[in-house]
């Protein structure tokens, strides 16, 4: 049976909506082909930029926001089913629903557009960009947020990537999406060659910008700190290993440094090594941590639970080799793994996640004093806020960062690939190092311009000697200003939309 011109229609939109979302799933790590971000972003802007109904766009919208979201974080199925035990088919349901939900921001940005601004081309150049980049902006913290697959993280190695200091990884969203927008209105102003070269001047405008960041030294070398990084690769077992097993295998890592005479400074475990409370520590293996920070004269972080008043958190403890203890208690919690959002206790039953309804620490936490530096240190999930690192500067500005996180629950590659992009952009927002440690990889070091020195590679048990540059210097403007700028920059770009649209329909009038 032929298919009419108008079915023949919506199949060959939806079907490019769709290519056009995985297009841009996969320009993430590991694939890393980030000029396929930015080819998925002109076709769709341009289909829905010509597109004359709403319905049409919201249908366009779901096709390319699940295409992305199905593509790019089809390992959220992994934890479901290799842990906690949920059918295979269920698995697959959840991941979709899941991205379904999550491709509504994207769709919502698009009827909006569509709704609003009549015109293809004010739509391209400007409202586009701007709405995707506020929903964009809205899923990272509606509902605690999930920024994941955030497009600026697939171009981190670009010069795009330079405007992460002034204005974060919003900023760098909304340079890619205007330039995507600005060349999909050239595509389609055929010819007005005024219109043509006046989007081409903006695109040179915003790269040009972009590159003078890359060139501005926004800090500078204050000393030197050489960490052993331990990535264990252990299993998410924790209710099956005895914690004198677990003792013993993190204690194996410690006392390789002792044998082999390793001239480091400090010693760094991932999330998870140690999956019970500081306070629930027997008392000989506290001392035999407290006796290694003091004999070898080295500094130790770790990861455990905190417990206060009856209450559990999810917390970085650091030992100096004076035995002392510092802190970091989680305060952005994950949804379903460590709190359980009202309604879905059923879910977290169906999953059989453990250690969940954990208390958050304060916003705002003093930066550490390990191995004679000042850091700030956070955990896992916090890593994908940028917010939440700049709350280290309240108190004082941290020479180094430090992410410990545990991957290993989603699989042995893409999630792990995606989260040491996170991580760069993270260096790059704010102009330090940043360590990422974590059980299963990529455990990294990346340098205060974003660039990976180091890692190691996934799903090994191994440890990395690193040699860091501590940097210190004035806050970048995005540690000053966090998302506000590129927030501020969008509303901005729509409201000329806007008043562009309010102008044609008067001389149409008129």
């Amino acid at each position: 049976m032929l298919l009419s011109p108008e079915k023949k229609y919506y199949v060959y939109r939806l079907g490019l909506s769709l290519a056009s979302g995985a297009s841009l799933a996969s320009a993430f790590a590991p694939a890393n082909t980030p000029l396929f971000a930015l080819a998925a972003l002109i076709l769709i802007f341009y289909i829905v930029g010509v597109t004359e109904k709403v319905s049409h766009a919201v249908l366009w919208g779901m096709a390319f926001g699940f295409g992305w979201f199905v593509t790019g974080i089809s390992w959220v199925y992994y934890s479901m089913y290799h842990y906690g035990y949920m059918p295979l088919e269920w698995t697959y349901v959840t991941t979709c629903v899941f991205s379904l939900a999550l491709a509504l921001f994207p769709t919502v940005a698009f009827a909006l557009v569509v709704k609003f601004v009549s015109n293809p081309i004010v739509r391209m150049a400007l409202a586009l960009p701007a709405a995707f980049t506020l929903l964009e902006w809205v899923r990272g913290w509606l509902l605690t947020g999930f920024p994941w697959l955030n497009p600026a993280y697939a171009i981190v190695d670009w010069p795009l990537a330079g405007l992460a200091p002034f204005i974060g990884s919003f900023g760098v969203l909304l340079g890619l999406v205007w330039i995507a927008g600005l060349i999909g209105a050239i595509w389609a102003l055929k010819g007005k060659w005024i219109y043509v070269a006046a989007c081409g001047i903006t695109i040179f405008s915003v790269l040009l910008l972009s590159m003078a960041g890359k060139q501005i030294v926004w800090s500078e070398p204050s000393g030197e700190m050489t960490v052993r990084l331990v990535q264990p690769n252990l299993e998410p077992r924790l209710l099956q290993q005895s914690m004198s097993e677990r003792f013993d295998e993190m204690y194996f890592y410690l006392d390789n440094v002792k044998v082999e005479k390793a001239s480091v400074d400090a010693v760094i475990l991932p999330e998870s090594a140690y999956p019970l409370a500081w306070q629930q520590f027997p008392n000989d293996q506290k001392e035999r941590l407290l006796q290694w920070v003091k004999s070898e004269k080295k500094s130790l972080l770790f990861n455990a639970f905190w417990l206060s008043d009856g209450q559990y958190s999810n917390a970085a403890i650091a030992l100096d080799e004076k035995g002392d203890l510092s802190l970091y208690q989680k305060h952005h919690l994950v949804p379903f793994g460590e709190f359980v959002p009202w309604g879905f206790r059923w879910f977290i039953d169906a999953m059989r996640i453990p250690m969940t309804d954990l208390q958050p620490g304060n916003e705002s936490q003093l930066a550490m004093n390990f191995a004679g530096h000042s850091v700030a240190v956070n955990l896992c999930y916090e890593n994908l806020f940028g917010s939440e690192w700049i709350r280290a500067w309240d108190h004082a500005s941290p020479e180094l960062l430090i992410n410990l996180s545990n991957l290993k629950w989603f699989g042995p590659v893409k999630a792990a690939s995606q989260h040491l992009q996170i991580s760069q952009m993270r260096a790059l927002e704010t102009a330090r190092p940043l360590l990422s440690v974590t059980n299963s990889g990529e455990t990294a070091y990346v340098d205060a311009h974003g660039v990976v020195v180091k890692r190691l590679a996934t799903d090994i048990d191994a440890t990395m000697d690193v040699t860091v540059t501590t940097m210190k210097g004035e806050a970048t403007p995005y540690v000053k200003w966090g998302d506000w700028p590129a927030v501020i920059l969008a509303f901005l770009m729509l409201i000329a939309a806007f008043i562009c649209t309010f102008a044609e329909k008067r001389l149409q009038k008129g």
